[in-house]
């Protein structure tokens, strides 16, 4: 289970000292975890820093980026729920929609559930920037299952997915967070 109070900012939260000694199998059990989350941050430093160069190169910002992988994951999101991933104003995505949609990335069109709204869509050349953007992580990937020996890949792929599950559900609004 994951500990609620981590959702908090540290100064919020009142944290002991030291890390108490477990011992035997929990020491290194405690040693691995730590191992791992070392190497997710270094994981999401290597992916920022690529994420970024490769805004750079398609003349968008790392927000205009994070907008059009959100566009593309959710295959139809309204303009209201991107600001909500993006923790931005409306107003702000409305500017940020309207300098994709001149760049060619993103369209806007009707929502069929909801006239008076609008779903977000990628254009040809958006989907085709995401698939390029896309094929440079498959290419690290590659790299590194190819460059070693046999990892059990349906394991790691288990691994990693339910890490990003953990990782959602810590991201939802409210988690962890004191009622008033």
């Amino acid at each position: 289970m994951i500990d609620p109070t981590a959702r908090r900012p540290p100064h919020q939260v009142a944290r002991p000292a030291a890390r108490p000694a477990l011992g035997g199998a929990d020491d290194t059990a405690a040693a691995d975890v730590r191992a791992i989350v070392n190497a997710m941050r270094h994981l999401d430093i290597g992916n920022g820093r690529l994420r970024a160069r490769l805004a750079r190169e398609l003349g968008l910002s790392v927000a205009e980026f994070n907008a059009l992988e959100f566009v593309r994951d959710s295959g139809d999101l309204t303009p209201k729920h991107l600001s909500l991933d993006l923790n931005i104003t409306t107003g702000s995505v409305t500017s940020m929609i309207d300098r994709l949609e001149r760049a060619g990335f993103l369209r806007r069109g009707p929502n069929p559930a909801d006239r008076r709204s609008l779903l977000l869509q990628l254009t040809p050349a958006g989907t085709q920037a995401m698939d390029w953007v896309y094929d440079h992580f498959h290419r690290a990937v590659s790299a590194t299952i190819l460059g070693e020996a046999a990892p059990s890949v349906p394991r790691v792929a288990e691994f990693l997915e339910r890490t990003a599950a953990a990782l959602e559900d810590l991201s939802a609004p409210g988690v962890g967070q004191e009622q008033d």
